[in-house]
């Protein structure tokens, strides 16, 4: 998921002459990255680029400060009940949480035939339940949980195996715990199709891995509003006249330009697809509800001249 070229130079220098005020709106503010957030689990992620990538896709899309660093947790090597010991050990325990876990717990065979009555898996299992049940107790809001990517190859196969049977169990947790509330994210889909870039020894994320990886997570997380993001209003950050403004609230976007002259409206998701597209002479004002969904969007009006662009956030 990434913003093409001709958008990202679009978000300098001109971004900050505009105006939007959102009243009602859940627009983009900081959240707390060392304290709200945090990153647990084994390998997967502490062997790998995801949590920086997370930290690139958050300054870029200003939900945390330009210099934030998201925290991370996972050590290579834990078991779940490792991860969660180092959740209990975190101070302070994070709001919002990405985490997995299981994958090391899972190595041994199950007896013939396996299914998920298998010993190995129901103490997984039941090692995951224990973890979901502290972060209640902790606090923690909301969790984007990780089904792993097939493991790949035939060193894997009883890994992929006890997987398959344990994964179904975790997502009925997933699916009936209210508390925190539980996002799931099958790696399967993001993977397919990509295995021999993603990943080089089989189960870990190369660097275009955990890339891919962080941009489906983030995608999850921005377009459920993950970190509750609060309503406030976004004003003009220069005292150069605006050429639109915005309001926005849960139905969709008011847009007025009050610059004269022929434009273009485009709204685009946050990877820079187009949306929502209108013409017109300004001043001018136009109403989109059609297709936008709870998320991030790029507002930009091109003029003959000159393009101006902000990005806004429509809540839940």
């Amino acid at each position: 998921m990434k913003i093409p070229q001709n958008m990202n130079s679009l978000f300098h220098g001109t971004l900050l002459s505009l105006t939007i005020v959102a009243p009602g709106l859940a627009a983009p503010t900081y959240i707390d990255a060392t304290n709200d957030f945090a990153v647990n689990g084994e390998s997967f992620f502490g062997a790998s680029n995801i949590t920086s990538e997370l930290t690139r896709l958050a300054r870029r899309d200003s939900v945390i400060a330009p210099t934030a660093t998201f925290r991370q947790i996972a050590v290579s090597g834990a078991l779940i009940a490792q991860i969660q010991g180092y959740y209990k050990n975190a101070t302070p325990k994070p709001k919002y949480l990405i985490s997995d876990g299981g994958g090391n717990d899972l190595m041994s065979a199950c007896p013939a035939p396996a299914d998920s009555t298998c010993p190995v898996v129901q103490t997984t299992y039941k090692a995951v339940k224990a973890y979901f049940d502290s972060m209640a107790t902790g606090g923690t809001k909301k969790v984007l949980w990780m089904r792993y990517p097939d493991p790949q190859g035939t060193s894997w196969a009883t890994l992929k195996t006890n997987q398959d049977l344990f994964n179904p169990l975790v997502k009925s947790i997933c699916d009936t715990v209210h508390l925190p509330k539980c996002y799931w994210i099958d790696l399967r889909n993001v993977w397919g199709g990509h295995y021999a870039e993603y990943t080089s020894d089989g189960i870990h994320p190369t660097t275009a891995g955990g890339t891919a990886t962080a941009e489906a997570f983030w995608k999850v997380l921005m377009d459920s509003n993950f970190f509750d993001l609060s309503a406030t209003a976004i004003h003009n950050e220069r005292s150069a006249p605006a050429g639109f403004s915005v309001a926005s609230g849960r139905s969709g976007l008011d847009i007025r330009v009050t610059e004269a002259g022929f434009h273009t409206v485009r709204i685009l998701d946050v990877s820079g697809r187009e949306v929502a597209h209108r013409e017109g002479n300004g001043p001018a004002a136009y109403r989109f509800e059609k297709g936008l969904l709870p998320g991030v969007y790029f507002v930009r009006i091109q003029f003959a001249d000159r393009s101006l662009a902000r990005k806004v956030f429509i809540g839940n």
